[in-house]
């Protein structure tokens, strides 16, 4: 580069060239915005049936048994009420793991671990969200929106709760964005004439969009493709049998820190005719 000519103003550009101007990064790590995830709270947690261990938990159940009349000088028929019990299996052992070199960390000024170890976290709490949510597949009734989910879909739905004897508190339904704004369109879940409240349907405390019919019902953005679920809260089954657990290691021969984060669980359907698919032909 040739010499700047003397009394010659060339500060400007000399100081706008790349090797003159220096980088400079943040010391506050970014996180990338997250799905909204709501599928664990609103289930039946057994996560205390195994603490203690067991690859399987066993929940014993007793069948309906019915009034019969009773006539005379005739002896009374003795019921077995023992039903079958469901069983729940502890099979999902899934981890995130991350390398950190030695050079990265040294040149680094932030805790790398500190900020990878949330990314970890929410990765493992995704996984248990989609198991859940997944549980679609062994509903015991599936209510077609079709191209939009409307009232009559609603009422369909709250008809086979009825049907089935769910009871009357704790149903809840997880929907997707396309299927939120569909009940958004819905005059009497929104407007204040119809509801009494204003912006209840949008209000999104803890991602509740509304409360229709009775039923809480929230927005997860982990929904499947095209299936929205709808349940009573012991309908479905989750148990953690170890909570997220982070391990680290340094390796001399990688001269790196290898971490990884790892839970074991299992999810399960108690009552399926408590369970409704509630399907959407495009994208929940």
């Amino acid at each position: 580069m040739a010499n700047p000519t003397t009394s010659s103003n060339v500060t400007l550009s000399i100081a706008q060239t790349s090797q003159y101007v220096p980088e400079i990064f943040s010391r506050e790590v970014q996180q990338p915005f997250d799905k909204a995830l709501q599928a664990r709270k609103l289930v039946q947690d057994r996560s205390g049936l195994v603490k203690g261990g067991g690859d399987i938990a066993r929940i014993p159940f007793v069948a309906g048994v019915d009034a019969r009349a009773k006539s005379a000088s005739t002896d009374i028929t003795f019921d077995s009420p023992e039903g079958a019990p469901i069983a729940l299996n502890i099979d999902k052992h899934y981890y995130v793991g991350v390398k950190i070199e030695d050079i990265a960390k040294v040149q680094a000024n932030v805790d790398m671990k500190a900020a990878f170890l949330v990314r970890m976290a929410e990765a493992l709490a995704r996984q248990v969200d989609t198991d859940i949510l997944g549980l679609y597949t062994s509903a015991g009734t599936v209510v077609s929106g079709g191209a939009a989910v409307d009232d009559a879909d609603i009422i369909s739905i709250v008809t086979t709760f009825d049907l089935a004897s769910t009871p009357l508190d704790m149903r809840r339904g997880v929907i997707g964005s396309y299927t939120k704004g569909d009940l958004l369109g819905v005059n009497k879940y929104t407007a204040y004439d119809q509801t009494g409240k204003t912006g209840k349907a949008v209000d999104g405390s803890g991602g509740l969009i509304a409360n229709v019919y009775d039923m809480d019902i929230y927005l997860s953005q982990n929904v499947p493709t095209t299936h929205n679920l709808f349940f009573h809260k012991n309908a479905i089954n989750f148990a953690e049998q170890q909570a997220p657990k982070f391990e680290a290691q340094y390796m001399v021969k990688g001269l790196a820190w290898e971490t990884a984060l790892h839970t074991i669980y299992g999810v399960g359907i108690e009552r399926a005719a408590s369970v409704i698919d509630v399907t959407r032909t495009t994208q929940a």
